[in-house]
C-alpha cells in the first residue's frame, strides 16, 4: 500500500505537500488543514493545491508561503504586476475584481456571524481602476542607486515597481522624476538601520475632481540641494502640482511625518470636492483614499441621518462627512484630535457657507462626555482609526442616544466594539460593507445601531 507522506522536512525547510486552500479568511490569507489543524497561506486562492513552506507554527497553527503551485484553482488570474507576492502593495491580484467582492462579503458577514443583524447589504463595489488619490513611497538604495516603491511584505525592504494598479499613473511618473532629482543632486538616502542620510519618502496627494496635485518629500534634516530645480522639474510636467512640501522627521522612528515643515512652492493644501461640498485638505489630514467610494459611503450615512437630529460626528478629519449631511441635520458637532485638520473642518464649512456645524479639536476619549453634557445629541457617528473605540469612549454614551453610526475600517475591532454597544442596549439594525481599498483585504464596513 502506498502511503502518502504530506509533511516532509528539505534542506531544514518544513514543506506541507498538496495543501488544498478552502476560503479565504480576514488579512488576506487562504486557508487550508493539515492533519485537522489550520494552515495559512498567503497570495493562495481557494481551490489551490499547493505546496507550501511553513514559515512558523504556534499552537498547531500554521503560517506558510508557496512553495510551488500542484494545481490553480479556477479562480486564480494572473496578476498584472511584475513583482505581485513580493511587494505588500496589494493582496489579491490574483483574484478577479468581481471574486473579490464576493470574498469580501463572506469574511465581513462570517466576522458577525454571532451577531444578529436585521440587514445585511451587499458590498458596494468600488471598480477597477486606480484608486489611491495618496501615497507615501519609502526611498531606499540598491545597487548603489536611489529607488522608491513599496515595502516588501512584512519587511522594510523596497521593492520597487513599473506600474501600481492602485494609483493613477501620474503617482509612478512623480516618483521616477523625484528619483532622478534625487540621484542627479547627490542627495543622500536615509538609511534607518543607522539613521543617517536624508530623504526618507516621496508622498503625492492627488485631488480627482479639481485635479490638484501636492508632492510631499519627508527628510531627516532641513538640507535639500538644489530645490529650485526639483521645483522647475515638476511643474514642467504637471503644471496643476499646486505645492511642493518638505517635510523634516529627524526622529528614529517607522512614523511617516514629522512635525516640522518647509513650504519649497505653493500651498501645502489642496481642494478636493465630494458631491456639492469643496473640501480643502492639509496634506497631513486624514481624508478616505478613494475619492469615489467616499462620496457613495457619506451618500449612505445621509440616508441614514433622522431629519433635523444632533450629530456627532467623531473622529471627523476635516469635516467631510458632517458636511456632506449637514442640510438635513439640525445641528452638526465634529471632534477630531488632529489640530490642522479641524481648522481645515472650520475652513470647509465656511467655504460651503454651512452654519450649523461646529468642529472641536481633541482626544475623543475625553472630549466626547462634555459634548454630550452641553448639547442635547441623538445620534453618534464614529469613524475611529483600525484600533477602534477606547472601553472608556463606550461607557460614556448616555442612555439618551438613540443610533449609532459606526464606520469601520478593520471588522475584526468593530464587532467588538459591536458587542460592548449590545451590552448597554444597542441593537444592530443594518451593516453596509463597502469595498474602499480594491485589490487588498481590507473592508470598510457601516453598522447602523438603534435602541
Amino acid at each position: 500500500m502506498e502511503i502518502k507522506i504530506s509533511s516532509i522536512k528539505e534542506k531544514d525547510k518544513m514543506i506541507i505537500k498538496e495543501l488544498k486552500i478552502e476560503k479565504l479568511v480576514y488579512k488576506g490569507l487562504g486557508l487550508g488543514f493539515e492533519n485537522s489543524n489550520p494552515v495559512f497561506v498567503s497570495n493562495s486562492v481557494p481551490g489551490d493545491v499547493l505546496d507550501v513552506q511553513v514559515i512558523s507554527t504556534r499552537r498547531q497553527v500554521s503560517f506558510a508561503k508557496i512553495e510551488e503551485i500542484i494545481k490553480s484553482s479556477p479562480r486564480r488570474i494572473e496578476p498584472d504586476c511584475e513583482v505581485f507576492g513580493k511587494c505588500g502593495g496589494c493582496d489579491w491580484l490574483n483574484i478577479s475584481y468581481d471574486d473579490q467582492l464576493k470574498y469580501k462579503q463572506k469574511i465581513v458577514e462570517e466576522i458577525f456571524q454571532n451577531i444578529e443583524i436585521a440587514k445585511i447589504n451587499k458590498i458596494i463595489a468600488s471598480g477597477k481602476e486606480p484608486y489611491r488619490n495618496k501615497s507615501f513611497f519609502p526611498v531606499a538604495k540598491k545597487d548603489g542607486k536611489p529607488i522608491t516603491g513599496m515595502f516588501e511584505s512584512r519587511s522594510h525592504n523596497v521593492v520597487p515597481h513599473k506600474k501600481c494598479s492602485l494609483q493613477p499613473p501620474l503617482f509612478d511618473d512623480i516618483c521616477e522624476k523625484v528619483i532622478s532629482y534625487i540621484e542627479a543632486s547627490k542627495m543622500q538616502v536615509y538609511n534607518e538601520r543607522n539613521h543617517s542620510g536624508n530623504i526618507r519618502h516621496i508622498g503625492i496627494r492627488y485631488a480627482e475632481k479639481t485635479n490638484e496635485i501636492i508632492v510631499i518629500l519627508v527628510t531627516r534634516n532641513r538640507k535639500i540641494p538644489f530645490s529650485r530645480q526639483l521645483e522647475r522639474i515638476l511643474l514642467e510636467a504637471y503644471p496643476n502640482i499646486v505645492g511642493i512640501i518638505q517635510n523634516i522627521n529627524p526622529e528614529k522612528t517607522n512614523v511617516i511625518l514629522g512635525d516640522d515643515e518647509k513650504i519649497l512652492f505653493g500651498r501645502d493644501f489642496i481642494y478636493e470636492q465630494i458631491g456639492k461640498i469643496k473640501l480643502k485638505l492639509n496634506y497631513k489630514s486624514f481624508f478616505q483614499v478613494n475619492t469615489k467610494q467616499a462620496e457613495k459611503m457619506y451618500e449612505f450615512v445621509k440616508q441614514i441621518v433622522s431629519e433635523d437630529s444632533n450629530v456627532i460626528d467623531a473622529f471627523c478629519g476635516v469635516g467631510s462627512i458632517g458636511l456632506y449631511f449637514s442640510g438635513k441635520a439640525a445641528k452638526v458637532i465634529g471632534l477630531e484630535n488632529n489640530v490642522k485638520a479641524v481648522q481645515n473642518a472650520k475652513e470647509n464649512a465656511k467655504l460651503n457657507k454651512i452654519d450649523n456645524c461646529e468642529f472641536v479639536a481633541g482626544y475623543v476619549e475625553t472630549e466626547l462626555p462634555k459634548i454630550l453634557k452641553n448639547n442635547e445629541i441623538d445620534t453618534i457617528i464614529f469613524d475611529p482609526p483600525r484600533k477602534g473605540l477606547e472601553q472608556k469612549t463606550i461607557d460614556n454614551i448616555p442612555s439618551d442616544i438613540k443610533k449609532i453610526v459606526y464606520i469601520s475600517c478593520d471588522p475584526m475591532t468593530q464587532v467588538r466594539d459591536i458587542k460592548l454597544m449590545m451590552e448597554k442596549g444597542f441593537i444592530p439594525k443594518e451593516m453596509q460593507p463597502l469595498d474602499m481599498f480594491p485589490h487588498t483585504y481590507h473592508i470598510e464596513n457601516i453598522i447602523i445601531l438603534e435602541r
